[in-house]
């Protein structure tokens, strides 16, 4: 593609999602601010990244629909989840759709390398990351250019990464720079100090599949699964919350505000947009030391891969640690129904 053809997609792109703002505001699709929302502004849109799918879906029509099954897999998840941004969806139903899309992602790219072929076990296991990883790019939607900021640090590194290693043009000429393209409209609405509109559960998870999808495309290229670790932030910041409302024996699936991002909002006094650049900044640093290993031999990358992981969990461990404390002071948030004790 050229740059009149990028142009013309961004253009369709802005197009769509004002048309998309003008009709949720007459629908009262709005973010409705809970235990976990960082904000109190029942005004703000809900599913504008709903052009996420949008420019997936036109990638794939562009390209005249090669991995139909990942396709169909992605417009499942797009779709459940807008329909619970709308309504209300069951967590098990979304569960389970999630579940079969990423059997469909598996079905149409790694089945038929035989990577998987004869081993349930490691279907199932690759079953359970795979919605992971999708819920965890949901958990983390919230902050005002959070999922702007760091998906385009994201999906831009799959993009450089699959082109150096000759990935399928399909991802590398279509479906990644649609998606880049879609992501940075989104950011005009989104990443600015008071939000247009949030991405919602149909743009989070539509974005963790593309991104899952690539992640799983060059894990089959570089035969190494270090490329997980171009999710590190995310993945380690999910992992030590779920891991510490074990710990405080609170539902992990109720509402809260015990992401590090959200301390960093609440306790610490930052900006969203503040708290956003770092987060992407950080991913960066750490995509850019993956990439420059993953050519490297096996020991290498396991260095590199406990370096990343254990000076990442160390930071968020302490950080966490010292903004809990902060809530024993009992600060004021409105959102909060107890106070969070130490134990």
């Amino acid at each position: 593609m050229n740059v009149t053809y990028y142009v013309a997609l961004t253009i369709g792109l802005i197009i769509a999602e004002l048309i998309y703002l003008r009709i949720a505001r007459r629908m009262g699709i709005v973010d409705k601010p809970n235990e976990r929302s960082a904000h109190t502004d029942q005004r703000v849109i809900r599913g504008g990244g709903v052009i996420c799918w949008l420019a997936s879906a036109i990638a794939f029509a562009y390209t005249g629909f090669p991995y139909a099954w990942v396709f169909m897999g992605l417009t499942c998840v797009a779709a459940v989840s807008f329909w619970d941004d709308v309504s209300f969806v069951p967590i098990w139903v979304r569960v389970l759709i999630q579940m079969m899309a990423v059997a469909m992602l598996l079905y149409g790219i790694v089945i038929p390398s035989t990577l998987l072929t004869g081993s349930v076990w490691l279907v199932a296991l690759a079953l359970l990351v795979g919605v992971s990883i999708i819920n965890a790019y949901n958990f983390m939607d919230g902050l005002n250019g959070m999922t702007a900021f760091y998906s385009l640090v994201t999906i831009g590194t799959f993009w450089y990464g699959l082109s150096a290693y000759r990935a399928d043009s399909f991802f590398v000429d279509s479906l990644l720079p649609f998606t880049f393209m879609s992501v940075l409209v989104f950011s005009i609405f989104n990443a600015r100090r008071k939000a247009i509109c949030f991405a919602g559960d149909v743009g989070s998870i539509a974005i963790g599949f593309i991104v899952l999808t690539a992640c799983t495309q060059l894990i089959l290229l570089t035969h190494s699964l270090l490329p997980i670790l171009l999710l590190t932030l995310y993945g380690v910041d999910t992992v030590s919350t779920i891991s510490h409302r074990f710990y405080l024996r609170q539902p992990v699936l109720q509402a809260h505000r015990l992401h590090l991002f959200q301390l960093l909002v609440h306790r610490a006094g930052w900006s969203h947009l503040r708290v956003s650049l770092v987060y992407a900044l950080l991913q960066l640093l750490i995509n850019l030391a993956v990439l420059n290993v993953l050519r490297h031999s096996l020991t290498a990358q396991m260095i590199v891969a406990a370096i990343v992981l254990g000076i990442s969990g160390l930071i968020v461990i302490v950080a966490r640690g010292q903004f809990i404390q902060l809530a024993d002071k009992k600060i004021v948030d409105p959102f909060e129904s107890t106070t969070i004790k130490n134990k």
